[in-house]
């Protein structure tokens, strides 16, 4: 009889002790991380894509920026084959270092062409330049205009073979337009300028000091 107590003791203490570890692992799982790790994050921006016809807006402001644009605008109000659809991304790409927003992405975005620009911004001079080629381009961050002026550069290289259509045009701009709004271009990332390390001004890379300051230049 005292031999049936002690086994029944010790099976009670064994499923007590069963249900202590079994109540610890549940815990230690549910709060040590995943192996698969965290979720991946969505945050940041959209990644690159690649699209046969791509759209370019184009902000500018000041007396001296805008009249060039115009005059580049009325050059270009036809542009009917390759080579007229290399210089008027040659041009763009001469013009774009003093710009102040941008935008480079699928044309579909923008359902009413270069001619409609959405930006509330006052003043200044929106020019939309839309290239349909035969071979994908990239869209860009607008943030970052090197990486715009480096697409308008593969258009400025069409052969024949690469082109499909092009447009370019003055555009009305609108808080409420139908279409992509600008990013403010980051200065830093102007091609041919550099920042001045004392007031952070962007200027010409080939000036020796900073118009904004004076400061002289480092090389």
């Amino acid at each position: 009889m005292g031999l049936v107590l002690v086994a029944l003791a010790g099976l009670v203490l064994l499923l007590i002790v069963g249900g202590v570890v079994l109540a610890i692992a549940k815990r230690s799982g549910a709060t040590s991380p995943s192996r698969e790790g965290p979720s991946p994050s969505h945050e940041g921006p959209a990644p690159t894509q690649k699209s046969p016809e791509v759209i370019f807006f184009l902000r500018f402001e000041g007396q001296d920026d805008e009249a060039y644009v115009r005059e580049l605008a009325s050059r270009h109000a036809h542009i009917g084959g390759a080579s007229q659809a290399r210089e008027a991304a040659l041009d763009l790409v001469r013009a774009a270092p003093t710009a102040t927003h941008a935008y480079c992405g699928p044309a579909s975005a923008a359902p009413h062409g270069p001619g409609v620009a959405h930006s509330g911004l006052p003043g200044g001079l929106i020019v939309g330049f839309v290239a349909r080629g035969r071979r994908p381009l990239d869209t860009a961050d607008g943030r970052d205009l090197a990486a715009v002026v480096a697409e308008l550069r593969k258009v400025s290289g069409w052969v024949d073979g690469d082109f499909a259509g092009a447009e370019l045009r003055l555009a009305q701009a609108s808080v409420d337009a139908p279409a992509p709004a600008l990013s403010a271009v980051r200065k830093e990332t102007r091609p041919g300028h550099q920042l001045c390390r004392y007031c952070d001004h962007a200027f010409l890379a080939h000036d020796t000091r900073c118009p904004n300051c004076g400061a002289r230049a480092e090389r």
